[in-house]
């Protein structure tokens, strides 16, 4: 039977791509015509009726991490509904730690129309209705729409994006356009401020109490302690941006010019883990909680633009990041917590000075706290 419906998929696959992609929204629109609800988008008053919501997430995992102060404002707002989340093995870490979701978690690799992967997110939502559909997935394809599309929500809110229009399947659309002076978190704020959530709220990621005593025992066998300040160096970003031999130079520099215990970030699980010679204990990868958690005993990261300057900024830490202009506007928060290094080409030893002085300033003015519950 399996292999029936492998067949049967790749021939509709096969099919849909030789008709085009306009021909073929039409075709998957004409299949959900009586699910798709029609009715207006009607706001602030349609939100009123809202106790079940469809959230579908990014694949990719740093997009997730810049997704996160606008999903937690939003479920900050309906905590009191059912959520349910179609879950991408990549992004099922963060999500995983919430009480009471449903969650439906297929292989993106796998999500293809009329697929075996999609079949079973289908099946799994087949008998729900819902009121609110939030497609956090920027570069969704026609298997992600006709999710959105068979939701049965009255409003099904999410990024436009290119070859194919989302609409009808999503009846609020945005259009990702970079803006100058508006950072990615603030231009993906955009959805929690349309569903009538507090996108000015101090969001923090909070952590389980196991998780963290289990990043505190990791801290002590390598010999680190919180007092005096503790402080990441993340390897991996900085080598992977500027180069083996300048990121070796910037901790030897560090060493002798910043008080503190140092540390290097040995990576998430999963993505690029360091390899290197450091004059600092390098600490194995970790889970995204376990990240998170450990991010929120640091009171310094000194990182370039990787995943762990997202997750620093949501957990609450202090960062000295070495990045380009377009990298600073974009990824980083505009707050006192944050200094941008501007880096443009191959940096040198104006750039790696640049940045001591950005973490001397930075642990200068550190004030440990405690993470807060999102």
């Amino acid at each position: 039977m399996d292999k029936k419906v492998k067949k049967t998929g790749k021939f509709r696959r096969f099919a849909l791509r030789l008709l085009g992609p306009s021909v073929s929204k039409m075709l998957i629109y004409r299949l959900l015509r009586k699910k798709i609800n029609k009715a207006p988008a009607l706001l602030p008053g349609g939100l009123s009726r809202c106790s079940d919501i469809l959230f579908i997430l990014p694949a990719d995992r740093v997009e997730m991490i810049y997704q996160l102060e606008n999903l937690f404002c939003i479920l900050g707002r309906y905590r009191d509904s059912n959520l349910t989340f179609v879950c991408p093995t990549a992004s099922v870490p963060f999500v995983s730690g919430l009480k009471g979701v449903r969650m439906v978690k297929f292989d993106p690799d796998e999500f293809k129309l009329f697929s075996a992967e999609f079949n079973s997110v289908t099946q799994a939502l087949a008998t729900k209705s819902f009121d609110i559909c939030v497609m956090l997935e920027k570069k969704h394809t026609l298997a992600h729409l006709y999710i959105a599309g068979m939701s049965h929500a009255h409003i099904r809110v999410g990024w436009d994006a290119d070859p194919v229009s989302s609409f009808p399947f999503l009846n609020i659309r945005l259009f990702s356009t970079q803006r100058e002076g508006v950072t990615l978190w603030e231009r993906n704020l955009e959805v929690a401020k349309i569903l009538d959530a507090d996108a000015d709220s101090k969001v923090r990621w909070g952590v389980p109490k196991s998780t963290a005593e289990e990043v505190a025992q990791l801290l002590g066998e390598h010999k680190l302690k919180r007092d005096p300040a503790l402080i990441c160096v993340d390897a991996a970003s900085l080598e992977d941006a500027h180069g083996k031999e300048w990121c070796a130079e910037l901790m030897k520099n560090l060493k002798g010019a910043i008080p503190g215990q140092f540390y290097v970030f040995g990576g998430i699980d999963g993505e690029k883990n360091v390899k290197t010679d450091a004059p600092f204990p390098v600490l194995p990868p970790t889970s995204i909680p376990k990240t998170a958690a450990l991010m929120a005993c640091t009171d310094l990261v000194i990182t370039g633009a990787g995943p762990l300057l997202g997750l620093a900024q949501i957990s609450g830490s202090r960062i000295a990041a070495a990045v380009t202009k377009e990298q600073a506007e974009a990824y980083c928060k505009k707050n006192e917590r944050i200094v941008p290094v501007t880096v443009s080409g191959k940096p040198g030893g104006t750039e790696s000075a640049a940045m001591i002085r950005a973490a001397k300033e930075m642990i200068a003015h550190c004030k440990r706290g405690s993470s807060q519950p999102s």
